[in-house]
């Protein structure tokens, strides 16, 4: 229905005609293990490795928490706040994630502590448990295990500025 004294209003999309629109290529992944999602034992293997760790072990909580997410991706459920507020941390049925920051705060902890871990502790684990910002399930990845051949890098630059 139109308003009197009112015209319609068209809108479209313009597109930029002088460079043709290039079909999306996805990016190569380092390793043909690192675009792939880890095997469930794979990722429990990490899982306890992160459990019996010294930066995250001491910590109850967060390796109930850390536990719960895990084993609730695993097995392909929805995490939502007010579900790891009951379930984990014990927070009534009619918990209000807004009123009550809990989840949040200890979601923050656990990231902290999981950077922490791999950072020093977890350095070398081949399969690498994060969770996002924003998100509360986790995400696995494989670390890619071939070394970067740094200091032959180093030494052609080396040999680079000696010729200079």
């Amino acid at each position: 229905m139109e308003r009197p004294g009112l015209g319609r209003i068209y809108f479209g999309v313009a597109r930029n005609l002088s460079s043709p629109a290039q079909p999306s290529m996805p990016a190569p992944p380092e390793t043909d293990s690192a675009s792939a999602r880890p095997p469930p034992s794979d990722i429990r293997n990490a899982l306890d490795r992160v459990r019996n760790s010294r930066t995250v072990g001491s910590s109850e909580r967060l390796i109930e928490f850390l536990t719960f997410v895990v084993e609730a991706s695993l097995s392909g459920e929805h995490l939502k706040e007010t579900t790891i507020g009951v379930s984990v941390f014990g927070c009534r049925t009619d918990y209000d994630p807004k009123a009550d920051a809990i989840v949040r705060s200890q979601a923050w902890r656990l990231r902290s502590k999981l950077k922490e871990y791999y950072m020093y502790e977890g350095a070398s684990d081949p399969v690498v448990i994060d969770l996002p910002k924003g998100h509360y399930v986790p995400v696995f990845s494989v670390r890619n295990t071939r070394k970067a051949d740094k200091p032959a890098a180093f030494a052609t630059r080396r040999q680079h500025l000696r010729r200079a």
